[in-house]
């Protein structure tokens, strides 16, 4: 009886994510519920603003080096070396002109980040929706250990009350009355436990929402949310047409623009200027121009661009079948758990095991140690279905993410 009151910790929570309303059903206002909790809590998420303002930060890199360049304004005074002759000054004005190429290729960079930047948004919406549903999840698995622990508790306690009117009558003896203390107290320090445990997950929880939600909220929380597993098949569509899927490909198309755009630095830079010189006690107007080679840089420049095109190109394979493995890891875990749970599920949902066993308790048929030994029995039974259906709601969420566009 040493374990049966000990708690399972509620811990390494897995990615889940809420199903399109259109693809699984969610019938009951608690599960409508769930939903629109999820909703609010992820919106509260500041990822998806971290991801506009960088690529905005990107993009404004981007324009700065097409801007036109300041105007360069020059002055030159010079004195004679002896006397008798006249001090000679220069002014004059230049500019830079535009590289047209570049300022077209870098256009062209820009627009393809703006679709980057809307797919990076939709996969962090995805991934704190994903956090979110994660964050709710754990929240119902400790309230129904609570519970669990709860109805334990009430039931040792009831336990206790009969058993010490027995032994003041001379019915039991004191053994058996120090049995039940010990798990007695053994119910209520876990429940303790498990309330605590509880408490920390809805108050982080209230805390990251930033205000969008309550603990009261939080209360109505109790059942997962209905889903059904379909093929793996249906899974892979939704990967294939996922916003983690299109950021790949939209990241591999920047980096071929950047590629081209890096090609447009071979051009040589042009700047003509108005020169006024006073020489000899006589104006001077006129023009200057000058042409910037890139015999040094064009090389590194694109050399740089063709490195990133190749890393993000490695990075994007490495990605994608990172998801496709962990994808059917997930299918091959829910189908492992919805097995175990079509086998627990009648004996355990269906049957209060442990109202039985006090009855045979309470009938004679059971002395009280069998008792304990039976419970702690079916205590375990319970804790290993509980388990194994919020796994299972995991793997079906974390399966589901993919259908959020």
């Amino acid at each position: 009886m040493t374990h049966m009151m000990k708690l399972s910790p509620i811990s390494n929570i897995r990615h889940c994510v809420l199903a399109v309303a259109g693809l699984f059903c969610f019938p009951t206002m608690a599960q409508t519920g769930y939903q629109t909790l999820t909703e609010r809590l992820a919106t509260a998420s500041t990822a998806p603003d971290a991801v506009t303002w960088g690529v905005k930060a990107e993009k404004e890199a981007l324009r700065a080096e097409i801007i036109p360049s300041d105007p360069e304004v020059e002055f030159e005074y010079l004195w004679p070396g002896k006397g008798g002759e006249a001090n000679r000054w220069s002014a004059g004005i230049s500019q830079e002109l535009p590289n047209f190429a570049k300022n077209a290729a870098t256009r062209k960079v820009i627009a393809a980040l703006d679709s980057l930047e809307s797919l990076r948004r939709e996969a962090a919406l995805t991934d704190a929706r994903l956090d979110a549903e994660n964050r709710l999840l754990a929240i119902i698995a400790a309230r129904k250990d609570a519970e669990l622990i709860r109805q334990l508790s009430e039931g040792f306690d009831k336990l206790e009350q009969t058993y010490r009117k027995a032994w003041e009558k001379g019915e039991v003896s004191i053994l058996d009355l120090n049995k039940i203390r010990i798990e007695q107290a053994r119910a209520a320090a876990s429940l303790e436990e498990a309330e605590g445990t509880l408490r920390a997950l809805v108050d982080e929880t209230v805390a990251v929402s930033r205000g969008a939600l309550t603990a009261a909220e939080l209360e109505g929380l109790t059942d997962y949310p209905a889903r059904a597993l379909q093929t793996i098949e249906r899974y892979r569509e939704l990967l294939a047409c996922s916003p983690q899927i299109g950021v790949l490909d939209a990241s591999s198309a920047v980096a071929d623009l950047k590629l081209r755009l890096a090609g447009k630095e071979r051009f040589p830079g042009l700047t003509l200027g108005y020169v006024h010189a006073f020489e000899e006690g006589s104006h001077f107007n006129g023009f200057s121009a000058s042409l910037s080679l890139p015999v040094f840089s064009r090389n590194a420049v694109k050399a740089t661009a063709q490195a990133e095109l190749f890393s993000q190109t490695a990075e994007n394979i490495a990605a994608r079948a990172s998801m496709e493995a962990s994808l059917d890891s997930d299918y091959a875990k829910a189908q492992s758990l919805k097995r175990k749970l079509d086998r627990l599920g009648p004996v355990i949902d269906t049957t209060d095991n442990l109202r039985l066993l006090r009855m045979a308790l309470d009938g004679g048929e059971l002395s009280l140690l069998e008792y304990l030994q039976e419970s702690n029995y079916f205590i375990e039974a319970i804790r290993e279905y509980n388990a194994a259906s919020y796994g299972y709601a995991c793997a079906l969420a974390s399966l589901d993410r993919y259908s959020m566009r």
